[in-house]
């Protein structure tokens, strides 16, 4: 007996199973479940009302109503937060989501509208366009887009093809709408939608008929009172009269305003300095547009699907630059300063404001519980060292535009560029000595990386237009170089990578060095190459033109062996100071002495030149 019982549960549990799973969706109590996902909802979402729990595809998911929002959070098992969503009405998404969808997929409608956060990913808004047409089964198009509203990825279903036929949805379809909007109305539910359920308010309706080419039919099977036959006399009329751009109706939502569309410009208005350091600035930037407000021009950007701003003299100084961040890279610091003073406050964005003058803030924008609901936002501006609060700002009365960085066109000065050299970690300074001997650094800042944070970024150069730029970690490792003679960039990622080095100068090296093993080349802003390797003599390094001729050969001294003459003439000059390197230098079949060192007071690298006996020749 125990037997058979056995079997007929467990061919009860294999049939329920099998029913769920056909169903996709199972309703669940609240003892059903786990508790490591209650907990894990509850550490979320403290303040949240749960209406329901479901069982959808082996995911636990919460329906639940927090500070007037509704939304669904998805868990594993195991409380693993997976995603959460927040359905949304179109006319909130911002304006350059519904241009996109207009211009890309016209007579298409959003049948899916959400906000989603997930794990390490920002909040985004989720939509999914379809073709407007009863019955269809068309597999949507799934548009990813940033809170700023820039689209960040696009799928079309396989083999998708723009319609360009006319949308069509009968009459008949729409007359039972009107009880199930009543009993729906004013809810977002992105499922009816998606299922093309007519539960669109009346007022709508006019816009969809107006598609429809032979809208005869469709005017005749929708309810007409007896006054609109005078009207229907009079359409040609009217017809004639109706302007090209038609009032809004009652239903519909206005058009949002854009306040920096008046300062738009085309690319071929910003000057070639202008760009030059807009390309400095942001690293392979996408969807740029530009504007010119009073004296600055403002490149806007997409970098690793985040926006950025810069902001530019109409010289082609660098002011600023506004890089959004995700929320994980606010410093604990601000986070506490806000939990403390707007407890269930929800983060709308956040960006790093880095700027010439070196005095970096940081932005944080978010809803404060109170006013959640009414979708009015607080902003708090912080200093970037100190973590600490500058001000707070109310963003819908701040205008964005009364910012005086934008007209004034003010130059660094060199004491501005030599306290930002002056500056640079010790080991940035040391491996420029160290790997570009011949090089001075001309510039130093530092960007934000959407992946790495704010790291260093320096220009050094050898004399000329040309230059190298090289990129640094915080903690000043070295992540990759750019090479440009202003003509051409040459861009190398690790130390050294790998690069094509001509036959003729590959010949002219084995043929010195025919023992050597593992040479690592490097290619200079004058196409020259060099060659670091461990010789006879020790370290060694020589340089190359591309047509093989041997330039200079340098070999890596030990600096605490420089010899008498050198260092009197280095101690009753400079005093004190840091010997970075000391090289014996071959150049012209004459030898020379070579020393990089930081003096004490300035530690700017300087680079000097000495006689095979020891006497001062020239300073690069």
């Amino acid at each position: 007996m125990k037997i058979f019982r056995f079997i007929l549960i467990a061919v009860t549990l294999q049939l329920a199973f099998s029913f769920s799973s056909t169903l996709n969706a199972q309703k669940l109590k609240t003892d059903d479940v786990p508790g490591d996902v209650s907990q894990s909802f509850t550490s979320e979402y403290p303040s949240a009302k749960i209406s329901s729990w479901i069982l959808e595809d082996n995911q636990y998911v919460a329906n639940f109503k927090d500070d007037g929002s509704i939304g669904k959070a998805y868990f594993k098992n195991d409380g693993t937060w997976l995603k959460t969503t927040y359905d949304i009405p179109t006319s909130e998404i911002p304006l350059s989501i519904s241009k996109y969808v207009t211009e890309n997929y016209p007579n298409y409608e959003i049948s899916v509208c959400n906000l989603r956060e997930m794990p390490k990913v920002n909040t985004h808004y989720y939509l999914e366009v379809r073709f407007p047409e009863v019955g269809g089964k068309d597999a949507p198009s799934i548009l990813t887009f940033d809170y700023v509203g820039n689209l960040t990825k696009r799928e079309d279903p396989e083999g998708f093809t723009l319609r360009t036929d006319t949308p069509t949805q009968p009459a008949a379809a729409q007359k039972p709408a009107k009880a199930e909007s009543s009993k729906n109305e004013g809810k977002n539910d992105a499922r009816n939608e998606a299922r093309n359920e007519p539960v669109a308010s009346e007022p709508a309706q006019p816009q969809r008929i107006e598609v429809v080419k032979n809208d005869q039919p469709a005017v005749a099977e929708r309810p007409v009172k007896a006054e609109k036959g005078k009207a229907e006399k009079d359409e040609p009329a009217a017809k004639a009269d109706k302007p090209k751009k038609e009032k809004k109706g009652k239903g519909e939502a206005a058009e949002p305003f854009d306040p920096w569309a008046k300062y738009a410009i085309a690319e071929n208005k910003v000057p070639m300095t202008v760009q030059k350091m807009f390309k400095k600035k942001a690293t392979k930037p996408e969807n740029t547009q530009w504007f010119l407000v009073g004296e600055t021009y403002v490149g806007k950007c997409v970098v690793r699907d985040l926006p950025v701003e810069v902001y530019i003299s109409k010289k082609g100084a660098w002011k600023k630059t506004y890089s959004y961040m995700l929320q994980e890279r606010i410093t604990s610091a601000m986070v506490k300063h806000i939990e403390t003073y707007y407890k269930g406050y929800k983060f709308i964005k956040a960006f790093k404001e880095l700027r010439a003058d070196k005095k970096n803030k940081v932005y944080v924008e978010f809803y404060e519980k109170k006013n959640y609901k009414k979708k009015l936002p607080t902003g708090i501006w912080f200093d970037e060292k100190t973590r600490k609060m500058i001000r707070t700002v109310d963003p819908n009365f701040e205008d964005p535009f009364n910012d005086p960085d934008l007209f004034t066109n003010t130059e660094p000065s060199q004491e501005d560029i030599q306290a930002a050299i002056d500056e640079l970690p010790a080991a940035i300074k040391s491996y420029v000595a160290s790997n570009y001997p011949p090089y001075k650094i001309r510039e130093a800042d530092t960007e934000e990386d959407a992946d790495l944070g704010e790291i260093y970024r320096v220009e050094i150069t050898s004399g000329g237009t040309s230059y190298i730029t090289l990129f640094f970690d915080k903690s000043g490792k070295f992540l990759k170089k750019e090479m440009s003679d202003g003509k051409k960039t040459v861009k190398s990622y690790g130390d050294y990578d790998e690069i094509e080095v001509p036959e003729v100068v590959l010949n002219a090296f084995k043929a010195k060095f025919p023992r050597v093993d593992n040479p690592v080349w490097d290619e200079d802003e004058n196409e020259n190459f060099d060659v670091q390797f461990t010789g006879t003599k020790g370290k060694e390094m020589c340089i190359f033109s591309p047509d093989g001729r041997l330039l200079e050969d340098l070999y890596f001294l030990d600096p605490t062996k420089v010899i008498p003459e050198i260092e009197s003439y280095l101690k009753s000059t400079y005093g004190k100071y840091e010997l970075v390197n000391y090289f014996s230098v071959k150049k012209d079949n004459e030898n020379h002495y070579k020393l990089i060192i930081i003096p004490n007071k300035s530690k700017y690298s300087k680079y000097l030149w000495f006689s095979a006996k020891g006497e001062f020749e020239q300073e690069e």
